[in-house]
C-alpha cells in the first residue's frame, strides 16, 4: 500500500469521526428538564420519567422538543447553551434570574380590597392565582379585608436549574418539515400530512382531523412562515384539503 494511499485513508477517518455540533439556526430535538434551583421544583420537563417520579399526569407531551438556537423558540440563555453540543451530548447548567425571567419588582405587588374582587372566578386563598384587570397574580396573604396580590411572573427572581440532552440534529429536509409541522398541530399524528417536497416548495395536504381544529388557518399561516424562514431553499408553502364521499357521509 502506497504511503500517499495511506495518508488519505487516514484523513477520511479522521473525517468521518469529527462530530456535528449545533450551530445557531440548526433544527435541533433536545430532551430537557427545568427546575427552580432553590426548591428543586419542577417547572418543565420531556422526559417522561422524570415526570412520573413528580407525579405529573397529563400536563403535556413527553417527547424530545424542537429547538432552534437563536430564534427564539426558548429562553436565549438556554438556547445558547446548545451551541457546540453534539448528538448525544448531555449538559447541566444554571441561568440566574437576570437572563431568565428577571428581578422581582416590589412595585408589583399590590393591596387590593377583597370587595373589588367579587367577580374574580375561582377561590381566593393563599397560593391561589387569579386575573384582575387583565393581569395574573398570585394571592400572597388575606386579611382585614384586603388582599395582597403579587403581579411579578411566577418564576421572576428565581435561578433555573437545568438539564439538556442533544437528541438529533435535524439534516433532511423532510424531516425538518415534518418536525415543523408537530410543533405548530400537535394534536395530530404527523405521519396523517401528506409531503411533496419540490426545489423552491412544498405541498402539505392536511388531514381530516387537523382541519377541524380551532384557529388552523392562523397555524397554517405561521407554519408556513417557519417553513420558509428555516428550511433554505423553501419559498412557496402549499396547503391542501382532500375530503372524500366516506367522510361526508
Amino acid at each position: 500500500m502506497s504511503e500517499e494511499k495511506t495518508r488519505e485513508e487516514a484523513e477520511a477517518g479522521e473525517a468521518r469521526e469529527v462530530k456535528q455540533l449545533v450551530k445557531e439556526g440548526d433544527l435541533v430535538l433536545i430532551d430537557y428538564t427545568i427546575r427552580v434551583k432553590e426548591t428543586g421544583e419542577l417547572i418543565e420537563t420531556t422526559i417522561k420519567d422524570v415526570a412520573d417520579k413528580e407525579g405529573v399526569q397529563g400536563a403535556g407531551r413527553f417527547e424530545p422538543r424542537l429547538a432552534i438556537p437563536g430564534k427564539g423558540y426558548m429562553l436565549k440563555a438556554f438556547e445558547e447553551q446548545l451551541i457546540g453540543m453534539a448528538p448525544g451530548e448531555e449538559k447541566k447548567f444554571e441561568i440566574p434570574p437576570e437572563k431568565a425571567f428577571g428581578q422581582r419588582d416590589p412595585s408589583k405587588i399590590k393591596v387590593i380590597p377583597l370587595r373589588r374582587l367579587k367577580d374574580v372566578e375561582g377561590p381566593i386563598t393563599i397560593g391561589s392565582r387569579i386575573v384582575v384587570d387583565g393581569k395574573e397574580g398570585i394571592v400572597r396573604s388575606i386579611g382585614s379585608g384586603r388582599v395582597q396580590v403579587d403581579f411579578n411572573p411566577y418564576l421572576a427572581g428565581k435561578t433555573l436549574d437545568c438539564y439538556v440532552k442533544i437528541v438529533k440534529i435535524l439534516t433532511e429536509k423532510t424531516e425538518k418539515i415534518k418536525a415543523l409541522i408537530h410543533n405548530r398541530i400537535p394534536d395530530v399524528e404527523v405521519e396523517k400530512f401528506k409531503i411533496r417536497a419540490t426545489k423552491n416548495g412544498v405541498t402539505i395536504q392536511i388531514p381530516e382531523e387537523a382541519m377541524m381544529l380551532p384557529a388552523i388557518q392562523v397555524t397554517k399561516r405561521a407554519l408556513a412562515k417557519d417553513l420558509i424562514e428555516h428550511i433554505e431553499g423553501i419559498e412557496k408553502v402549499t396547503f391542501t384539503e382532500v375530503l372524500t364521499k366516506d367522510q361526508l357521509s
